[in-house]
């Protein structure tokens, strides 16, 4: 394998060259990672030696503005604008302690990039670590502050927060409270609920809604039909996969309707998408949200929609006829399945499946040891039938002998 050219390592790999150590004979605090099957070689991924990682997180750092850390703190697994962010070229990163967007003491690459604002770097020094003063001091005083800050927050709101639904601002270093009712249903909430006030009803329903489109029927074009919009109504829809709190869904079906609105459009995006931009007309609209226990449908408004040329379907009577077209998809499969192993048995037998195949362990789940050796007994028996069969000689076989 070709080593590498001197400049490809790393800063740390032309240190020890230089000093003269080899890729066999190093300190103990680096090491050469290459996969087990291949040769030690300096040739590698990191670009040759890497610190061990027990030894770099006690080693001293400092920070542009002479902070100083643990490398334990640090990052080193960056690679931007053609350079290796990393311990081992002493270029290191630090979400800056301070938090400060625009410093000018940083490197000149992060500060010009949005997402790395808060990075700073930072450099190996062999000063002794002083924990005073340093970014850990200054993180443990900042996360006091945050926890003091929070213990006010909810004195403020006289308890009537959750944790889950607050976030330290690190932008206005306040503590705010986004209560979403559907978080609280999406995560099976249950018992006392600190933003109501009092325990959840024990009593599980879901949130319900309608949803109206009305679309252009394409297929009617070049008749006298053509241009027809057709409006149906698909009833009884859920807003959760699993029973919620009766609860948190009378919260919900208040306060959700763009979440409901949001899912309905994700789900229609290509229809939106070709009515936008290539003028098939389609729309939807959001109708009779409700939290209910179960399903209730109101068979006199059905009739009426009916009436009125709209096409009514129920979200409940999908999901159940989808449920028997895939348990018929299944079956069918299976029988399929089934026959073309029973074939193979009466073409090859038993004996002639691997023994840990899938078509064994098939055989012995799908037909069991009865109908094995039916399979079985019916193979030797067109064996024996195929044996016993007369040759039909030929005229030419016959002038042969």
């Amino acid at each position: 394998m070709r080593e590498k050219e001197h400049e490809e390592y790393n800063a740390l790999t032309k240190r020890l060259l230089e000093e003269g150590y080899t890729v066999d004979n190093h300190p103990d605090y680096v090491r050469v990672d290459v996969p087990m099957w291949q040769e030690k070689t300096l040739d590698n991924y990191d670009g040759g030696f890497t610190y061990e990682r027990w030894w770099i997180f006690e080693q001293t750092f400092r920070t542009p503005c002479g902070l100083q850390c643990k490398g334990l703190q640090c990052h080193s697994n960056m690679s931007y604008m053609g350079i290796e962010w990393t311990f081992e070229n002493d270029m290191a990163t630090i979400r800056c302690p301070y938090e400060k967007k625009g410093c000018k003491l940083k490197h000149e690459y992060l500060q010009e990039n949005t997402v790395l604002r808060y990075e700073c770097e930072v450099h190996m020094t062999k000063e002794e670590y002083c924990y005073e003063g340093s970014v850990e001091h200054i993180l443990k005083l900042h996360d006091d502050e945050i926890r003091r800050q929070e213990v006010s927050f909810r004195l403020q709101k006289n308890g009537r927060v959750c944790r889950e639904h607050m976030r330290f601002n690190r932008d206005t270093l306040e503590w705010e409270m986004n209560y979403d009712p559907y978080y609280c249903g999406s995560s099976r909430c249950a018992g006392m609920c600190p933003v109501l006030g009092h325990e959840l009803d024990k009593k599980k329903g879901n949130v319900f809604y309608d949803v109206k489109i009305s679309y252009l029927r394409n297929d009617l074009n070049g008749t006298l039909f053509e241009g027809q919009v057709d409006t149906r109504i698909i009833k009884g829809k859920k807003l959760f996969d699993h029973p919620v709190s009766m609860d948190i869904g009378k919260i919900c079906a208040r306060l959700c309707q763009d979440r409901i609105r949001e899912k309905v459009r994700r789900h229609y995006f290509t229809q939106l998408f070709f009515s936008e931009y290539h003028g098939r007309y389609f729309s939807f609209e959001i109708q009779n949200v409700r939290a209910e226990r179960r399903e209730s449908r109101d068979l006199m408004q059905d009739l009426e929609d009916i009436r009125n040329g709209i096409q009514i379907v129920h979200a409940s009577d999908m999901e159940k006829r989808d449920s028997e077209n895939k348990r018929e998809r299944r079956r069918q499969a299976r029988e399929s399945a089934v026959r073309r192993l029973e074939k193979k048995l009466l073409e090859n037998g038993y004996e002639s499946l691997e023994k840990f195949s899938a078509d064994r362990r098939h055989a012995d789940k799908w037909l069991g040891e009865e109908r094995i050796a039916e399979l079985e007994q019916m193979r030797l028996e067109k064996e024996k039938e195929r044996r016993e069969q007369p040759v039909q000689l030929s005229l030419f076989d016959m002038e042969v002998l």
